[in-house]
């Protein structure tokens, strides 16, 4: 093969790989029980588990959406008071399997009325590792925590898809 011809395969496959995928598409959910809003990939399914938490899954996991690796969680749970940063963090950690944990923060959205934090953690459903960003919100009466997990292998682009759908979260009435 000649050195052009080398040359113009290559630049073909590097040009091949940079092709953009297309858009993922959200959708809006608000909630009518707990008045959070978020959004979620199109054509996902929503499973309510209890009375506390409502789970958003791809559509060919929602008979298994607990033991999916690919979630959207929110769970809205009664409170006496706003939480604190221990609270907060003990709270997470016992909704979820987590088993590392690579920030914790407050976020700037916090507010007199509604305390935000934000926060990333690893955990397993299933034997399949995920990594997550989540969003806490807390407030007199109640608090929400909001969680996007992707499985480990699709993190590096899940992570986006992840970061999107926690901005769009929007509190139901905490007081």
């Amino acid at each position: 093969m000649s050195r052009t011809l080398r040359i113009i395969f290559a630049l073909a496959l590097a040009v091949s790989g940079c092709q953009a995928r297309a858009p993922l598409v959200l959708e809006e959910e608000r909630d009518s029980r707990f008045g959070f809003a978020i959004k979620h990939p199109a054509g996902w399914g929503r499973v309510e588990e209890g009375d506390s938490a409502v789970r958003f899954v791809p559509s060919a996991d929602a008979e298994r959406s607990t033991s999916t690796a690919e979630f959207i969680v929110v769970y809205t749970i009664p409170a006496e008071g706003t939480l604190n940063d221990a609270e907060i963090r003990r709270q997470v950690f016992s909704v979820l399997p987590v088993h590392g944990v690579s920030g914790f923060q407050q976020d700037l959205r916090t507010t007199p009325e509604i305390l935000w934090y934000k926060f990333e953690v690893t955990g397993t459903t299933n034997d399949v590792e995920w990594a997550s960003v989540g969003i806490v919100t807390s407030g007199p009466r109640r608090f929400h925590i909001a969680v996007c997990a992707k499985p480990l292998d699709q993190w590096r682009e899940g992570q986006k898809q992840c970061d999107e759908v926690m901005r769009s979260f929007q509190p139901g009435q905490l007081q």
